[in-house]
Parts: C-alpha cells; structure tokens; sequence
C-alpha cells in the first residue's frame, strides 16, 4: 500500500509527552468516574466498591503490560488488530479490532450525555439557569469539532490544563470526605475487601463491566503514534503514568465516597445516584457536614472536566477512523487529511453520529438512562476486547518467547483472564435490568456483522491492511524484527489470507 504524499498526513512529531500523557488522562476521565462511573459500580458491589476498582485496575495494569510487550516485538504501532492476529490468527485480530472500534465509537456520545446531564444540573444549582440538557450536549459537540479541525496541538495543551484543574479538585474533595469520615470516628478499611457486596458473587460480577469502564481510555495515546514525538517512548510512558496516576486517584475517591456513606448507608447512596442531582457526592457532602461551596466548586469543575473527556476520546477515535481509512477498511474519505493536517472528513463524520446517537438515545430514554447503558456496553465490549488481547499474548509469547517462563508468558495474563470472565458471564446470567440486559446481545450482533463485513471484502478480494493502518509511516520496520513467528514476516497484516494460519 502505497504512502500518502508528503503533506497529506497527520502533522508529524508536533506533540510530545505532556501532550500524549494529558490525552491518556482525559480520555479516562477521572472526574466523570468518580462522580458517575464509581456509583454504579457502588450499586452492583455495594460497600465493596473500592475492593472492584482495584482488582479492575490490576487487570487494567496487566493489560497494559501486555500491550507494552507487544509493542516491543510487533513493529505496529499499538495496534490490537495486530497483537491479536498473531496469537489468535488474523480473522480473530480483526474482530478484536472491530469489537474495540465499537466502543471507541460509543464513548463520545456517552461523554455528550454527560456533559448535558451535569452541565444541567451544575449551571441550575450554582446560577438558577435550567437548559434542557441536549443543548448542552450539542455545545459540547460543537466544541469537539472545532479544536478537532484546528489541530492535536491545541487539543491536547487544553486537555492538559483541564486535567490538572480537574484532578487537584477531586482530590481535595476526596480528601475533605476522608478527614471529615476520620474525624468522626467513621473510618474503616474493610471496603477494601470484597465481602461486603450486597449482591455477592453476581454483585460484584456485574460491577467488573462497569470496573472496566472506569479505566477505559488510559490506553488511547496509542492512536498519536504518526504525531508524537519518539513514540516508542512518550507513548508507552503516558499510558503507565496516567493508568497508575490516575487509577490510585480514582481508588481512593471511591473509598471515600462509600466511607461518607458507611456500610449501611448503600441504599441512601444508591438513592442518590439515581435522583436528579445524577451523582451521590452531593449528599455524601451533606452526611459529612461540608458545605455547598464544594458541591458548587465539583459542579462546575466537572462540566469543564467532561468536555476535556469528550474533546480527547473524540480526537482518538477520529484517528482510529482515520487510520482504517487509509487501510481501506472504511471508506478512503476517511484517510484524508485538510489543510491543517487533520483527519476532516473522520472529524465531522464522528461528531454527526454522535450528535445523532446522542438525541436518539436520549429520546427514547433519558439522558440518565441512557448514559448507563453506554456506559456498561462499553465497558462489557472493553472487557472482552482486552480477554482476547490477554489470550492472544499466552498463545504467542508461550511460543515466541519460552524463556521468559511461565509465570510471565501464562500466569500473569491468565490472571488478568480470571478478573475479567465474570463480567462476560454475569452479562448473560443472571442477565441485569433493561436496558442493560441487551447490552451483550448488542456487541454480539456487532461482532457478527463484522464477520459479516470480513467475509464479504475476502470474497471479493480486497485486503485490508490494518498494519498499515496503526503504522507510524515515518519509521523503517526494523529487519527480522518479527521473524520470532513463521506469520509474522514484515508486511504481513493484509486481510484475506497474507498471514498463515497458526500451527
């Protein structure tokens, strides 16, 4: 597959690790998990909350472990497609890539419902102005196009500042709960253990999905490969630091917010979350004794925080589009890039859709309901997406890289295997209440239509290079860098059988 003409590609080498590390951090959006995402991991495991946000982000830390390996030996770009291609043959690549995609898509208009639904009810509390929340979603849309078209560079320098606001006010507000919960003589360590989750075994099994989510996107620096500089390290070094950083920062709101609350104080907390303030952290001030300037400081720093989440994960998955464009599996429209150096057609294409996912959803539900369900289809989608990862790094470095034993090659991954399975499970049985319960029916059909997708394209002929799709297009593929593998020879990523089968 030929190279696009100078010029006619992403800016090269125009951002460098601040940037990369504040889009790692935004796009896990710290404040919207803390005040949106842990609650509901709250009502599935109860008092055992902080235990599931720590045992999700082991997996998540094991996770990104492997991806790191891969990256070492596979001369792509973080690409799953191909981590995934030669473990599990390259059919099983590309669905893992498809499936990824699926949740990539979803995660901006979930953002969008955020951004309405608290911009609604922080500019109502601190001004008295009630807007209907889809105008405010379609602001923050408007918002996300624009920097999008203009460039990575502002993007990512605005992601930064909002970040650092963002996180030092969730910490001081962490930090407030637990001296008030201290001081009282409220504290106790045992939510740090899984025996208290009201729902037991399917409890906290159904809170692994919504675990997941709450990580979701510590991962997408992958996607700034062809624009940051020295990739190979920025990259990985801003998907550690802000999955650790991050992942301890949201650990300990949680244990703080189940700590306001108390053992038995769940169903208040699962009251709250489901009232129209949308987040229990209002009141878990009010239990506490703080006063309403820290709900007004959180009510307005969130709004600012989600827009920072949605103009990050929109960047990444525009790219993500961009970069299937090029390879062909998506229209070549997609693989354009304007004056500015930005994937135009992706940007508007994604910020249509969302805008429409967006209202129809919202529609048909609420805006409430409807970022719940988002919220457990992408976090249930990311759960399978990195097994598969996880099972694909077994299979190939068991055989690539023997010496490196069996605790690393199997034990750890399969470790990672066993937090994640329940969520798969229990999506299916017990099934939860609509409208989740659809969630795994809908990622299935998914899946199938991607299946679909890929037969249609072998049949007719056209390969699709996700290799070249997730490339950096400025660096040379180092010489016998995947001769470990009899399917791994260099050039190989094409669709339709340029890889052999494994053995």
């Amino acid at each position: 597959m030929a190279t696009p003409a100078a010029g006619d590609g992403l800016r090269k080498r125009s951002i460098g690790f601040k940037e990369s590390l504040a889009l790692s951090v935004e796009a896990m959006g710290p404040l919207l998990g803390a005040l949106a995402v842990a609650p509901l991991i709250a009502i599935s495991a109860g008092f055992s909350a902080p235990f599931m946000v720590l045992i999700c982000g082991i997996a998540m830390f094991i996770v990104a472990l492997t991806i790191a390996r891969f990256a070492r030996v596979l001369p792509s770009a973080a690409s799953i497609y191909t981590y995934v291609s030669h473990g599990l043959t390259e059919r099983g690549g590309f669905l893992t890539a498809w499936l990824s995609f699926m949740y990539y898509v979803l995660f901006v208009p979930q953002l969008l419902l955020a951004f309405g639904l608290f911009s609604q009810s922080g500019i109502d509390f601190v001004f008295g102005i009630n807007i209907a929340w889809w105008i405010y979603s379609l602001f923050a849309a408007g918002v996300a196009l624009g920097l999008s078209l203009w460039g990575i560079r502002i993007s990512t320098r605005i992601d930064l500042g909002l970040a650092i606001v963002a996180n030092l006010v969730l910490f001081a507000c962490s930090l407030a709960l637990f001296i008030k919960v201290a001081s009282a003589g409220g504290l106790t360590f045992s939510s740090l253990l899984p025996t208290h989750a009201g729902g037991g075994f399917t409890g906290l099994s159904l809170a692994i999905a919504t675990g997941v989510l709450i990580y979701l996107g510590f991962e997408q620096s992958f996607t700034l490969g062809e624009e940051v500089k020295d990739p190979h390290g920025n990259v990985p070094k801003a998907i550690f630091t802000a999955l650790i950083s991050i992942g301890l920062l949201l650990l300990f709101a949680t244990f703080a917010m189940v700590e306001a609350f108390g053992l038995h104080g769940m169903s208040s907390l699962a009251t709250a979350s489901s009232s129209s303030a949308g987040t229990p952290w209002w009141a878990a001030f009010t239990r506490v004794g703080l006063g309403s300037g820290w709900r007004d400081a959180l009510s307005l720093v969130i709004i600012t925080s989600v827009l920072g989440n949605t103009i990050a994960s929109h960047n990444c998955v525009v790219r993500i589009q961009y970069g299937m464009g090029r390879a062909k599996a998506l229209p070549s429209a997609f693989g354009r890039t304007g004056k500015r150096q930005t994937p135009y057609f992706a940007i508007c294409f994604q910020i249509g859709l969302s805008v429409i996912v967006t209202l129809l959803a919202g529609g048909l539900w609420n805006a409430t309901t409807a970022f719940g369900f988002f919220g457990f289809t992408n976090g249930l989608a990311g759960a399978a997406a990195f097994i598969l990862i996880l099972l694909a790094a077994m299979f190939y470095f068991h055989k690539a890289e023997p010496e490196k034993g069996v605790l690393r090659n199997l034990v750890l991954p399969a470790i990672g295997i066993a937090i994640l399975v329940p969520a798969i499970y229990t999506a299916f049985y017990p099934a939860p209440a609509a409208p989740e319960k659809w969630a795994p029916y809908m990622i299935l059909g998914w899946t199938l239509l991607g299946g679909i997708y890929l037969y249609v394209r072998n049949r007719g002929g056209h390969t699709i290079d996700l290799d070249y799709a997730f490339r950096d297009l400025g660096e040379e593929i180092p010489a016998g860098a995947l001769e470990t593998e009899p399917h791994a020879a260099a050039g190989a990523g094409a669709m339709g059988g340029a890889l052999p089968e494994p053995a």
